[in-house]
């Protein structure tokens, strides 16, 4: 069996000489590597790679962001992945109940249960957790520009964890000039045109750990759970949505419309950038939109979600 570890430095506690020497002694009984990342990207350049070499088990010490970059090496292969949470929000990880601690992580990756997920495309990309446009995008943004400023920003990031989303809306709400994001919508036997404050499309319940943006949405059930939430025309009307987001309720609100499909198609008035496991990995003015049931072999404990 051959074993490659992924560890993402700049990541919660990924540059702790402890958390390698855990790791190594963790993995000494197997044939495995363990690889840094240096920039964005590499990972999934690791991920190609390892395919080819025909490594059996990807293990991700990192966040969702470093997930979603392996996910775009390895899909379409048999490799499994494990994962090693120590990223801000680590969604994926929290789905499915996998442990922060390293050892206890470790011990879960080597029993090797593995459990078929589903991955959603996004024109020619992929990814596993929560995604989409509108506010979710632009609070990534400044999200994602804080933890980028240094060191500084790193352990601002560290400290905040998943609470930096929360200050990232706050701050998208109040100091970002509104704008229009007017889409239109193709899906199955729904199609309309909607002025859209935020539109995701997810695979599990929540987005940035705090958000409960699809309530009841599991990531293999075969399907996408979509959550469009009108732009209202009061700038003070979007903080009491947000609030409702925290506990799922804003389902229930008129502004609000929630469905399940396998495909939808997204065009937009301007290129939008579009938002998939906390990172924003393209800017489009079309998405064409898919789910990829049960294409990634995922490592999960006794009792997944």
């Amino acid at each position: 069996m051959k074993t490659l570890i992924i560890l993402n430095p700049k990541s919660k506690a990924g540059n702790s000489g402890n958390l390698e020497s855990i790791l190594k002694k963790k993995f000494a009984g197997s044939d495995t590597r363990l690889l840094k990342t240096a920039y964005p990207g590499q990972a999934t350049e690791i991920a190609r790679r390892a395919v080819g070499e025909h490594v059996d088990t990807i293990v991700v010490v990192g966040g969702d962001g470093t997930i979603h970059e392996v996910l775009n090496g390895i899909l379409g292969s048999s490799v499994a992945l494990g994962i090693i949470p120590t990223g801000t929000a680590n969604d994926l990880a929290s789905y499915y109940h996998l442990p922060a601690e390293v050892e206890k992580a470790s011990d879960i990756i080597l029993c090797r249960r593995i459990h078929p997920a589903d991955v959603i495309q996004v024109n020619h990309h992929y990814y596993i957790t929560a995604g989409g446009m509108g506010l979710p995008s632009d609070v990534a943004s400044i999200a994602n520009s804080i933890k980028s400023r240094g060191t500084a920003g790193r352990i601002l990031g560290r400290f905040l964890s998943s609470k930096l989303y929360l200050i990232a809306a706050l701050w998208a709400i109040l100091a970002k000039p509104r704008r229009r994001n007017f889409v239109t919508i193709r899906s199955r036997h729904l199609a309309f045109a909607s002025d859209i404050l935020s539109l995701t499309v997810n695979n599990q319940p929540f987005l940035g750990k705090n958000f409960l943006i699809s309530p009841g949405a599991a990531n293999d059930d075969g399907k996408l759970d979509v959550c469009l939430i009108k732009n209202p025309k009061q700038r003070f009307a979007v903080l009491p949505i947000l609030i409702k987001v925290l506990s799922g309720k804003h389902v229930h609100l008129p502004c609000v419309t929630a469905w399940r499909t396998d495909s939808l198609v997204v065009e937009a008035e301007h290129p939008l950038p579009f938002l998939g496991d906390g990172e924003l990995f393209q800017k489009s003015r079309k998405f064409k939109i898919q789910i990829f049931p049960r294409a990634l072999n995922l490592i999960v404990p006794e009792s997944p979600a």
